[in-house]
This record gives C-alpha cells, sequence and structure tokens, in this order.
C-alpha cells in the first residue's frame, strides 16, 4: 500500500503558518531580551551605589573625586586610562579595567562588570558616570556637594547614570542655571529613557517625556558627540528640568517661558 505524503500545497500551508509564528514571536522574545539586558544594567547602578554608599560610610561621609584622576592622584572613584586620557574607548581592555581598579571604588565592588552596560560596545568597558554635582570639578550654576549627608533628598538625587564611554572623565553635567543639555545619554534600553541609581540606593528606568530630549539624543550618539552639540534653550522641556533638579536639588533659573 502506497504510503500518503503531504502534498505541496500542504507543505507551504504548513511553511506559512511557521512564518506567522516566527513574525508573531520573536518581536515578544527581543523584548523579553532587552527587558533582561535593561534589569542588568539596573542592578549595575544599583550595585555602584551601594558600593558608594559603603565607601561614604568607612570615609567620614566623603565622596570621591566624580572625575577620572590620575594615579598620583588617587582620589577619584576611578582612575583615569593610561595613556588615553580622552579617549578610552581606544585603550586596550587591560588598560580599561587597570584603571577600574585603580579607582577608589572598586574594594567595595571588587567587579569590573557592573561598570559596563551589557549592551555597550565591545571596546567599552565602563559606561556609567557620576553627577558633577557629588564632588565633581564644574558648578555650571549649581552646588558642589563633598560629603553624602549634604543630600538633602536622597531618594532623588542622582547617584550614576548609564553613560558613554566617550565621555572620558566618566562625570556627567547638565547645566543648572539654564535650560539646556550640557552631556547627552544614550538611549540603550528603548522605549525612549535611560537607567540611573540614586544615592539611597535604588535604581529605576527614567522615561523621557520631550521628543526633542529623544532626538537630541540620538543625534549626538550618530555623531559621536556625548559632550553634546550646540543647541537653543529649552525651557519648557521637563526632561530637562527633571535632569537639572535631580542632579542639583533646584533650579538655578526661572523654568516659565
Amino acid at each position: 500500500m502506497k504510503k500518503k505524503g503531504f502534498t505541496l500545497i500542504e507543505l507551504l500551508v504548513v511553511i506559512a503558518i511557521i512564518a506567522l509564528l516566527l513574525a508573531i514571536l520573536l518581536p515578544a522574545l527581543t523584548q523579553v531580551k532587552e527587558a533582561a539586558k535593561r534589569a542588568q544594567c539596573l542592578n549595575n547602578v544599583k550595585s555602584l551605589a551601594t558600593g558608594m554608599i559603603m565607601y561614604t560610610s568607612a570615609n567620614e561621609d566623603r565622596f570621591p573625586k566624580a572625575w577620572t584622576r590620575k594615579p598620583v592622584d588617587g582620589d577619584g572613584w576611578l582612575l583615569e586610562v593610561e595613556g588615553h586620557r580622552t579617549n578610552p574607548e581606544e585603550a586596550s581592555k587591560e588598560l580599561q579595567i587597570d584603571a577600574i581598579k585603580g579607582g577608589l571604588l572598586y574594594p567595595y565592588l571588587e567587579s569590573a562588570e557592573v561598570y559596563r552596560c551589557p549592551v555597550a560596545k565591545i571596546n567599552e568597558f565602563r559606561t556609567y558616570s557620576m553627577p558633577h554635582s557629588l564632588n565633581g570639578y564644574a558648578s555650571a550654576g549649581g552646588t558642589i556637594l563633598t560629603k553624602i549627608s549634604q543630600v538633602k533628598i536622597s531618594s532623588s538625587r542622582i547617584m550614576f547614570l548609564d553613560d558613554y564611554i566617550t565621555d572620558w572623565d566618566a562625570c556627567w553635567m547638565i547645566y543648572n542655571d539654564q535650560a539646556k543639555w550640557w552631556n547627552t545619554t544614550p538611549i540603550r534600553h528603548g522605549s525612549g529613557g535611560n537607567v540611573f541609581s540614586y544615592v539611597d540606593g535604588h535604581s529605576d528606568f527614567h522615561k523621557w517625556e520631550d521628543q526633542r530630549t529623544i532626538d537630541y539624543a540620538i543625534a549626538c550618539f550618530e555623531e559621536q558627540l556625548p559632550a553634546g552639540k550646540p543647541m537653543d534653550e529649552e525651557p519648557d522641556n521637563v526632561d530637562i528640568i527633571w535632569a537639572q533638579r535631580a542632579v542639583w536639588g533646584k533650579l538655578g533659573y526661572d523654568p516659565t517661558p
């Protein structure tokens, strides 16, 4: 007796069903994968914040310097990359890891992996930064705090954020005295936002509300300009106002147009 097999039409129908299922499932799987990477990034900045809290507890409440420091100074949360001060992304993995391990924060973490966003480029081994407001070197109209006890509302003040390695000093800046971005932020995890941790130790994903913020961040990324590009003031941009308050604690100007 001759066995009956699939007809060509039946085979094509099966293939079409499989293709349809893949078209439905792949976006969902991609979203799940991205959510997992975002969760890891959130955990990284939370770990950095926890390490910083431990550091300040052991050092009379004082923050280390918020920007990369030379080995002779040795008082930065991490060191500048030897021979690649303003272009750390061009250094070898070994030199980048050495700069991480030489910083004052590393003994409280003992893991170089938490310094890097899981979706960063292959040559980037430090992608998180501190804001200038926490023992940084430029005020941009705001007040520099040197001790964690000086932070009044710790749950709303940024401690670390996802950044670019090409923001070479690992210190993120935003103006306080005008409604403008200074550094921009990457948009790595979809939904048009960024990952932050705060002085009280918690972390979250903050979604930007103004499309101009997203467009500006994308434009800077495409042109490899993490320090930002010339722009007009945007006193009605709620993202700028949120970031300025989260970094400096208050605005140094009247946001009313």
